[in-house]
């Protein structure tokens, strides 16, 4: 094996086995594992701690800076968060989550994949460029947040802080990168295929509500406000809200068509053209039917806390995730007019979407070179809309072109994000680090 990817596997196990688990509620947050990982990043990449000026931001987020003189571009800045879910039902991982164990070709543990195979790619990258002597005529950073994977108020969301620093110190990005997109193997003859999101849909949480008397259950009358909710999540599931084709989801299925099986290639080539039949595609298919509007889901609910009491309280919980042209006010008024008497909607976390990039930015394309240096000139590009959310979106203000993209290779042998088993293939670790740098190289070019 090389010897530059042992190296990127050693890192990479040393952040796993450190259980820098979030917590909505800080007290509950074991703070000392993020000094460990801190103090492993240290050691580990000493050079950017030598030469790149740091600023720890809010509980445990870093941010650093190379800071060059006369500086002709504006900077580029890469983001990955240090925080991983818990690993609950330790007895059902076939490794132990935090030991970061090889077997299969693969490094297991939580984190593995979300995120911190992008965390010690960036810090590789940015380290060997410092070896190497690289001279960029544009500022780097490097932004590793905290809490990414809990919701909290902004004046502790670590992204939001980093970015209301660089606010506050005049800084505009020309681009950031952030988790998201990969690179996935073609199949089948076909080409790679970079998924490269240009924007993600806002995530909210919105309660579905009654109020009553309570009582008795011996004497429930016409029924209770629990059974009230219940229609009322009936009512949400029953009336989705309608389907609608963005430019960005437009461009997406476009650039995708070529990969796709004849009969569907033929819709999404035109989609607009064609909606009656992609509708009919996205009722068959999940991820074409997030793609297409904003989604709600139905995942808690809660009544009375004992079986023979009546609630005087009722509520059900959506995860609503919102797309461009959508607000939090028009789905607000949208869930209204379709409950049942008496029911309310409130929104308990709510936030409106930020704009997608373009396409037509002169970084996309960069991007796009950069894409087919690495992993072939045969490489289909594809702008992507995220489902999920990242940090990324809490620096829309400091930058226009905010790319979703990491430079990993997407294999069969992967293991997804929060769930059991998670895992990162290590055959190929190497190639966000090379995009990384050439990316750089390529922006110092220009």
């Amino acid at each position: 094996m090389d010897s530059k990817l042992e190296k990127y596997i050693s890192h990479l196990q040393g952040v796993v086995r450190i259980p820098t688990v979030s917590s909505v509620n800080d007290e509950h947050t074991d703070w000392s594992q993020f000094d460990r990982l801190h103090q492993f990043m240290q050691e580990t990449w000493p050079l950017i701690f030598e030469k790149m000026e740091m600023t720890a931001i809010g509980k445990a987020s870093l941010l650093f800076h190379w800071k060059v003189e006369n500086p002709k571009k504006e900077p580029v800045l890469f983001m990955a968060h240090q925080d991983v879910v818990p690993a609950l039902h330790e007895e059902q991982w076939s490794h132990p989550p935090f030991g970061g164990d090889i077997d299969k070709g693969c490094l297991w543990g939580r984190g593995a994949e979300d995120c911190k195979s992008v965390l010690t790619a960036e810090m590789d990258a940015v380290e060997e460029l410092l070896e190497e002597g690289f001279q960029p005529d544009f500022d780097i950073y490097l932004s590793f947040g905290h809490n990414e994977e809990v919701q909290c108020t902004p004046d502790r969301k670590g992204s939001v802080l980093t970015a209301k620093y660089l606010k506050e110190q005049e800084v505009h990005l020309a681009c950031l990168f952030d988790e998201g997109g990969n690179v996935e193997l073609g199949e089948e003859g076909n080409p790679p295929l970079a998924l490269v999101g240009m924007a993600e849909k806002a995530p909210n949480e919105f309660v579905l509500y009654k109020d009553g008397a309570g009582g008795h259950a011996s004497k429930p009358g016409r029924g209770t406000v629990l059974g009230d909710v219940a229609r009322a999540m009936a009512a949400v599931e029953a009336h989705p809200m309608p389907y609608r084709l963005t430019p960005l989801v437009k461009a997406h299925l476009k650039a995708v068509a070529p990969l796709q099986d004849k009969e569907r290639r033929d819709v999404v080539s035109h989609p607009k053209k064609n909606w009656k039949q992609l509708v009919k595609l996205a009722k068959k298919d999940l991820i074409t039917d997030a793609l297409l509007h904003t989604t709600f889901a139905v995942t808690m609910a809660e009544g009375s806390s004992q079986a023979n009491v009546l609630p005087s309280h009722a509520e059900a919980t959506l995860s609503v995730r919102i797309l461009q042209g959508d607000t939090v006010e028009s789905v607000k008024d949208y869930l209204e007019s379709i409950m049942p008497d008496g029911v309310k909607v409130k929104a308990s976390y709510a936030e409106n979407p930020h704009p997608a990039g373009s396409v037509d930015s002169p970084f996309f394309t960069l991007l796009s070179d950069t894409i087919h240096d690495v992993y072939g000139k045969d490489t289909v590009v594809a702008p992507n809309l995220m489902l999920g959310a990242t940090d990324s979106r809490n620096y829309s203000e400091v930058c226009d072109n905010i790319f979703r993209f990491t430079g990993r290779v997407r294999t069969p042998a992967w293991g997804e994000a929060h769930q059991v088993d998670e895992r990162m293939p290590i055959d190929r670790l190497d190639r966000p680090v090379k995009f990384i740098k050439t990316f750089l190289e390529n922006y110092r070019n220009q």
